[in-house]
């Protein structure tokens, strides 16, 4: 609450004036400031004091006191009147009514405010959930739902009332009745209001059930979904795709000629049918699914990750319905990935390349949702619900042939989640050599020991890890990297490094301090060479600053020097120049010649004469007659090479080896930073490119620990 303005009314004026004169020579002066600070100060303000006194009355008034204060700016009553909430016992109604008169913005303004008392913060937390649980309370939605099929319209006008307060429950309640519902008149009650509370939210639940709900479920979602689209079905793409999904889904509908056996493939046929078209082949599904998952697993690849989140449907444990759940925004396109994946797998895709992509784009949303999915738990539950059907599917590839195969995609596609999942899903079998994880072909080695100079750190130690557990005991080719990649992990430190290249002692002092700042580790070089080798070290790399000009190569040979180091490829680089210099000029008196006469000013102008220029031209350059022979003796004297527009490194670095190779390592050229802010930008650029957090300290300690346990039994 900010401090009152004092006022000096005409009384107060007076008094102050007046108060010397005719108060005893005896009066204190604390006495004479105390009598004006109580005549300046302002009264109390009555409407505030009224609020205050309206509080009293009952949980009505007391929220609506709440609600006034707030919008009159009285932070510290407000704080005053939350803070009485546990000393009046209301009961959990009374609460409820106090947090039915306080808006959302009102209570956006409270929590933030910082004359907010972290206990009043929390009571009125609890008032907002009583109410959300009142809101949203599943008899309650049940009874609106119901009531909006009354034809009485005293029911059905609060009945729809009633839902647009339970929000994204409101809807997820309307779709599981729609897709149960038996009446196809209250099912059309029903989609209309879903179409009034949130038309796209309802659409995305039904699209859902329409793939993994059970059987009936998926029928009615399917049907709800034919309804909506009317006339425009032909132009409805993703309808189309749901369609076709269940016209040959497996399991439910083994072959195109038992359609009219499943309700599911029956409503397809029929609305296909009735938009003139012929029923697709199963080859011509299986083609067009394919086409939608290999643009979906690109675009996926190719996302930035963004940090904001967003509210998106999942399927409840029955099947049945859905749930609102809170996930990153930008997994969406990972989950849109791991979707088309399952309509292939619906339809029994069992080409062995096919399922390879299918089961790569389910485990890239698993990591990309969860970067810590992995446990025993998940890993057999996807063994079991996944893996083995797969390998069933296409009896030609044994596990391990299945996950190299897969380890291969991934890594040539740039899915980086999908290749931690399947490093974490390696693991030893009894009285089963681990040869085969680690068998080369021809000049190649195994796609799980090349990754172990991954660009990525968390791709490269989980490669290391998976290793470690199958504890090989026999010869193979890359087992050098394999110790040289534990022997660096063994050596993690707390804190990620930045190679500088730098050797001016007062810059490297600066920069030091700069990377302090910035919670990164600095290590100095003083070349190209020296840089190149401890880039190639493959520790937790996550910058590279280097002069403009090293001395022993170009910055363009930098660049490529180091995009040549898999391990450093995604690396942003800051090439920096040093700023300019503040120069002084000093200001040079002129000798003043105005008391000589001719022949002493002769005698200067002859001495002047033979004394060489800048250029080393006795008497000076202008001197020379014939602009001709002036060019050709010394050139173009007159340009301003100073304006000479430098070669654009970020450009060079950018087209030399384009954005297929490059994901998060960026080139700036730029001054040399004096700040973090300075960095700021490019760090953050790079960050969005990377679909897999930084290593966290629980990481390194584990991986510490890891290749601590892998080097001494190797020992041993």
């Amino acid at each position: 609450m900010s401090a009152p303005i004092v006022r000096f009314t005409s009384i107060a004026l007076f008094a102050i004036f007046t108060l010397p004169v005719w108060a005893p020579t005896s009066a204190s002066a604390q006495g004479l400031q105390q009598t004006i600070d109580e005549l300046t100060v302002d009264p109390p303000d009555p409407a505030v004091e009224q609020t205050m006194l309206r509080a009293q009355r009952g949980p009505t008034d007391l929220g609506q006191a709440i609600s006034a204060l707030t919008r009159m700016g009285e932070f510290e009553r407000v704080n005053e009147l939350l803070g009485s909430l546990a000393s009046r016992r209301y009961n959990d109604q009374q609460k409820e009514a106090v947090a039915n008169q306080i808006t959302a913005a009102e209570r956006l303004r409270i929590v933030t405010h910082p004359a907010m008392a972290p206990e009043a913060v929390v009571a009125l937390d609890e008032l907002f959930d009583l109410l959300r649980q009142r809101l949203t309370s599943p008899d309650r939605l049940a009874k609106a739902i119901d009531a909006l099929t009354s034809p009485n319209a005293d029911q059905s006008l609060p009945a729809i009332r009633t839902l647009f307060e339970g929000g994204e429950a409101s809807t997820a309640a309307l779709v599981q009745s729609i897709v149960s519902a038996d009446d196809l008149g209250k099912r059309d009650v029903w989609l209309r209001a879903m179409i009034r509370i949130d038309e796209p939210s309802g659409v995305a639940a039904l699209r859902r059930i329409a793939l993994y709900g059970t059987d009936q479920s998926r029928a009615g979602a399917l049907s709800a979904l034919v309804r909506l689209a009317g006339k425009n079905l032909n132009g409805n793409h993703r309808l189309l795709i749901d369609l076709a999904t269940a016209l040959y889904r497996r399991g439910d509908n083994p072959n195109a000629a038992d359609a009219e056996t499943d309700r599911s493939a029956s409503i397809a046929a029929r609305a296909i049918a009735a938009i003139g078209d012929r029923v697709p082949s199963r080859e011509r599904v299986i083609r067009e699914l394919r086409d939608e998952l290999a643009e979906a697993t690109r675009i996926a690849n190719g996302s930035l990750r963004d940090f904001g989140r967003t509210t998106t449907w999942v399927m409840n444990a029955q099947q049945t319905g859905v749930v609102p759940q809170r996930i990153s925004d930008w997994t969406l396109t990972f989950r849109d990935a791991s979707d088309a994946a399952a309509r292939l797998i619906a339809v029994g895709d069992d080409d062995p390349e096919s399922v390879t992509r299918q089961l790569g784009a389910i485990l890239a949303y698993n990591v990309a949702a969860n970067p810590d999915w992995g446990t025993p738990e998940q890993i057999e539950q996807f063994r079991a619900n996944e893996l083995a059907p797969a390998l069933a599917a296409s009896a030609s590839l044994s596990e391990i042939e299945f996950v190299l195969s897969s380890l291969t995609l991934a890594s040539e596609t740039e899915n980086e989640p999908a290749m931690v999942g399947w490093l974490r899903m390696i693991e030893p079998v009894t009285d089963v050599s681990p040869a085969p994880w680690l068998l080369g072909t021809g000049i190649r080695v195994s796609p799980l020991v090349q990754a172990l100079d991954h660009p990525n750190a968390i791709v490269r130690y989980e490669a290391a890890a998976a290793i470690a557990r199958l504890r090989p005991n026999h010869p193979y080719a890359g087992s050098a990297r394999v110790r040289d990649r534990w022997e660096q992990m063994s050596l993690l430190g707390d804190r990620a490094t930045a190679i500088v290249l730098e050797n001016r002692p007062e810059v490297v002092s600066e920069l030091e301090t700069l990377l302090n700042q910035a919670g990164l580790q600095p290590r100095f070089v003083t070349s190209v060479r020296e840089l190149e080798v401890t880039a190639s070290f493959g520790g937790d790399l996550r910058l590279i600053l280097t002069k403009r000009e090293p001395v022993d190569a170009s910055a363009v040979e930098l660049i490529d020097v180091v995009r040549r180091i898999r391990v450093a490829r995604d690396v942003p680089m800051v090439i920096y120049t040093d700023p300019p210099p503040q120069v002084v000029e000093a200001f040079e008196e002129q000798e003043d010649l105005s008391g000589l006469n001719e022949d002493e000013l002769q005698v200067l102008a002859d001495e002047a004469a033979v004394v060489p220029d800048r250029f080393g031209v006795i008497g000076g350059i202008d001197n020379i007659e014939g602009i001709v022979h002036r060019d050709l003796l010394y050139g173009d004297l007159d340009a301003d090479f100073t304006l000479q527009t430098p070669l654009d490194l970020q450009w060079v670095g950018a087209s030399r080896w384009g954005d297929e190779s490059i994901r998060a390592g960026l080139v700036r050229d730029m001054q040399r930073p004096r700040s973090i802010a300075g960095l700021y930008e490019l760090l953050f650029e790079s960050r969005r490119r990377q679909h897999l957090p930084p290593l966290s300290p629980i990481d390194r300690s584990r991986y510490r620990r890891i290749a601590a346990q892998a080097l001494a039994e190797m020992t041993q």
